[in-house]
């Protein structure tokens, strides 16, 4: 009877131990897919950005700030990630709000140069709308990935390199520096290869 009574309160020990060690995990997973993380804030602010430096361009604000803030939004991409791995904050949900906002910051900010800039120099707004290479041919992966509710795609070598050399050839644009044609242009061909790389994963 007493080993019974024994062997009874070691299970249940187990139990409690393993119950608990299970609401800890739970508690952690919840923590890490918890949309205001720090990494997920930083995405989101990217987000906020483009649309502000958008509304900056349009109604000629001053061209230092303009460039701060493209600074700040741009080097955000970077942050994100690191305080991901930092902070063990990595998630589903973060992936995918990288992923999207990666692909939709540089849109407002784009349009609206094509806007101001095409009655002062069509070429610079033709330089933009390369600079956009990925975007548009990797909108119908994009679109496939949300209708097969996909996971999160796999980022990339190329893709990580095709945000930073948009942000760099946007930027030369906006201030008008010297080679920025060269650079838009590679923009455009690496991010054709980048787009195609995305719509090739969405159609497995």
């Amino acid at each position: 009877m007493v080993k019974e009574k024994i062997k009874q309160k070691i299970k249940n020990n187990r139990i409690g131990r393993k119950v608990g060690n299970e609401g800890k995990k739970i508690k952690s997973e919840v923590k890490n897919q918890f949309i205001l993380n720090v990494p997920n804030t930083l995405t989101l602010l990217r987000l906020i950005l483009g649309f502000v430096l958008g509304y900056l361009i349009l109604f000629d604000y001053s061209m230092i700030l303009i460039g701060v803030i493209f600074f700040i939004a741009a080097i955000s991409d970077w942050f994100d990630g690191f305080f991901a791995r930092k902070l063990k904050q990595t998630s589903e949900l973060g992936a995918r709000l990288d992923q999207v906002i990666d692909r939709v910051f540089m849109i407002p900010i784009v349009l609206v140069l094509v806007y101001k800039f095409y009655y002062i120099d069509a070429n610079l707004a033709y330089l933009l709308i390369i600079c956009l290479s990925r975007e548009i041919v990797a909108t119908p992966g994009f679109i496939i990935r949300i209708i097969r509710n996909m996971d999160s795609y796999k980022v990339k070598y190329i893709g990580k390199v095709t945000t930073f050399i948009q942000s760099v050839a946007v930027g030369m644009i906006i201030f008008t520096i010297p080679g920025a044609g060269y650079v838009a242009i590679a923009t455009g061909l690496i991010g054709i290869v980048a787009g195609l790389d995305y719509l090739r994963d969405s159609l497995r």
